[in-house]
């Protein structure tokens, strides 16, 4: 790749060091190089250090000390008179550092006034340097969260004098990944995480990071993203090549969440014990809520699937009383939880080998399913969901589609999430076939379901897909 400014915004080598620093979670080595932080590039990176280390441990002791030293990083920003092009820039990035931040951390109102104020910042320092690259980033971060929002809430949007385009977006943090080399490590990370998180499409933003950012890196972020997305594209045995690596390479600030996440895999491969050991470090290290509830849980599953009923139940208990239920995974576990039953054996097997990418080892399950395994309602809707994802990650489409359809009949207006993520992924397979009117119709029926587990992640996609149709 070829780059227009070889040597653009953070041509100071100190200071692209202690970027380099930041980027590598090694926060105290970054902060050691800015000694007095007055300039904005070094605010940029202080703050970049901070985020950081808030977004990874989740430390409330810190959020509000670097809070305040978030405040008194735009008084500073806000002394440069006249602003300049980098100052707009710099404090637009801290707005929106700080609007994920209070996102992180449950602060929402403080998280769309940030976001407002960055929008502002954007559109002020383009009008005094249209060709300042750097502010393109922090554009098309907004340009595509902006753009997501569905047509029925738009009038919000126009209220506040906001719009985007998810398109505009993506093309603004293309042009800074090919004209700005000190940017583009950062703007290809949040590139992909876009690409695979929002937009949903992962196996693209896999081989993206495979491409650009994996290829012989030790960096903890991009290894955690890589293995993030590839636990989402159904690849778990790269996730675990690059989790491994993650754990004998990084260090920075620890990546305790990576244990959660090794969790996950062993539950996919059907390694019980390996599984509760990694639930068990992540819970034993790990200073957030987010994801208490679900590893309890996860390690109640393990236990039931291995036979062990007694410490099921005592891993289950445990879920009940700890954690909160804030992200979709912790709902679903305090969901399951309140039901009372314990969750179908041969379902779940299907469940996390189709999750993992082990297909014939789900296929094997599937066909041993017998009409007595099926003890409940529930269990009759679920059987055929499992079907429709293992065939779609499988690339069987007619197949996939016909079972989704049969999820969405059997389930009708009972509140479990399969009915509402069968109809999101027949909207993606329309959308992929250029059914656009079929894929509408099925994005608006995966947002009328009023309850379930994961309506909020769903409803984000459905109406991020909706946004994208509208283009």
């Amino acid at each position: 790749m070829g780059f227009a400014q070889p040597s653009d915004w953070l041509k100071d080598e100190p200071l692209s060091n202690a970027y380099t620093l930041a980027l590598n979670l090694q926060v105290e080595e970054s902060r050691a190089q800015l000694n007095t932080i007055k300039s904005p590039e070094q605010i940029y990176i202080a703050s970049l250090a901070d985020i950081f280390e808030l977004l990874v441990t989740e430390d409330e002791v810190k959020f509000e000390r670097y809070e305040s030293a978030y405040e008194r990083r735009l008084e500073e920003l806000e002394k440069i008179s006249p602003a300049t092009a980098t100052s707009l820039f710099v404090t637009a990035e801290l707005r929106l550092q700080w609007a994920f931040t209070y996102l992180k951390f449950g602060h929402e109102f403080d998280a769309a006034w940030n976001i407002r104020q960055a929008y502002l910042l954007v559109q002020e320092c383009k009008k005094k340097d249209s060709n300042f690259l750097p502010i393109k980033k922090t554009s098309g971060m907004l340009e595509v969260m902006l753009g997501s929002v569905p047509e029925k809430y738009q009038w919000v949007m126009s209220l506040l004098s906001m719009q985007g385009s998810v398109e505009k977006g993506m093309q603004e943090l293309e042009q800074v990944r090919d004209q700005s080399k000190s940017l583009y490590f950062e703007t290809s990370l949040l590139y992909y995480l876009i690409q695979g998180f929002i937009l949903q499409h992962t196996e693209l933003a896999m081989q993206g990071m495979d491409k650009d950012l994996l290829v012989d890196t030790n960096n903890p972020l991009a290894l955690f993203m890589g293995a993030s997305l590839a636990i989402k594209n159904s690849q778990s045995e790269k996730a675990l090549t690059l989790l491994m690596k993650l754990e004998q390479q990084n260090k920075g600030v620890p990546l305790v969440y990576v244990n959660y996440q090794l969790g996950e895999v062993y539950l996919h491969k059907g390694n019980y014990a390996s599984s509760i050991s990694a639930y068990q470090k992540f819970l034993k290290s790990y200073r957030g809520l987010n994801y208490i509830k679900d590893a309890h849980y996860k390690i109640g599953i393990c236990h039931w699937l291995s036979g062990n009923a007694p410490e099921a139940k005592a891993a289950f208990d445990k879920a009940k009383d700890e954690g909160k239920e804030s992200t979709e995974a912790d709902k679903y576990a305090a969901r399951s939880l309140a039901e009372g039953n314990y969750p179908n054996s041969k379902l779940s097997k299907i469940r996390y080998a189709t999750d993992g990418g082990y297909y014939e080892e789900a296929k094997k399950i599937v066909t041993s399913v017998m009409d007595t395994d099926l003890a409940s309602t529930k269990d009759e809707v679920e059987f055929p969901y499992r079907k429709a994802r293992l065939f779609h990650k499988s690339g069987e489409i007619p197949d996939a589609i016909k079972f989704y359809k049969e999820t969405i009949f059997l389930q009708a207006d009972d509140h479990w999430y399969f009915a509402p993520n069968a109809s999101l992924q027949l909207g993606y397979i329309f959308q992929e076939q250029n059914r656009l009117l079929e894929a509408r119709q099925y994005f608006e029926k995966a947002l009328s379901y009023k309850k379930h587990e994961y309506k909020n992640s769903i409803d984000s996609k459905a109406k991020s897909a909706l946004a994208q149709l509208k283009e």
